[in-house]
């Protein structure tokens, strides 16, 4: 855990090209989520695929068909971009249209028996461009940083983040989209 908390410290972000005044006139009208060529680990998505279609789960082969991979990529753009929705909701808007270009390069919700066994963590990474809506020419860009949360390791680890999830906590995916869409939050906020 020590270690990937680590790692999580080193990320470096590219700063805001904006200036305080620009930061604060952005009134975002629209956020895009791409996630062709992005790492997804997600295990629970899989799973979800495959009782939809009443298939087995205990055939690999079946989650790496285009059909599965594409409704796994959608789950992940849907509950991405509402958590960046949630995130921005309460932010000042301000008159200048912009919209979110949102490209996401990994999610990795670790399966509990990889917890179980060695550990980890549900992380999200993105970049992040801003549009002006009116022109289409980017205005900044926030890369370099992931969204990141804990989640139960060991088998008592485990059982009590599903217990937790079973009763309402957000699951290991919108735990890290959300901590990633408040650390985008925040990176705004530091302009204005």
């Amino acid at each position: 855990m020590l270690a990937s908390l680590c790692v999580a410290a080193c990320n470096t972000v590219a700063p805001n090209r904006l200036s305080l005044a620009d930061t604060a006139q952005l009134r975002f009208t629209g956020i895009e989520v791409r996630t062709a060529g992005a790492a997804i680990n997600w295990t629970a998505a899989e799973d979800d695929y495959l009782r939809r279609r009443n298939l087995s789960l205990t055939d690999p082969a079946l989650v790496r068909t285009p059909e599965a991979q594409g409704h796994i990529r959608d789950l992940a753009a849907r509950r991405l971009k509402a958590a960046l929705e949630r995130a921005l909701a309460s932010r000042p808007e301000g008159a200048r249209p912009a919209r979110l270009v949102v490209t996401l390069v990994k999610a990795d919700m670790p399966s509990a028996a990889q917890r179980i066994i060695v550990g980890g963590h549900p992380t999200i990474r993105a970049n992040i461009e801003v549009i002006d809506a009116r022109t289409g020419a980017v205005l900044t860009s926030y890369s370099g940083d992931q969204g990141m949360q804990v989640a139960g390791q060991g088998v008592l680890g485990v059982v009590v983040d599903g217990a937790l999830t079973a009763g309402g906590m957000d699951d290991q995916f919108d735990r890290a989209a959300n901590d990633f869409a408040r650390r985008f939050k925040n990176w705004l906020a530091a302009g204005v």
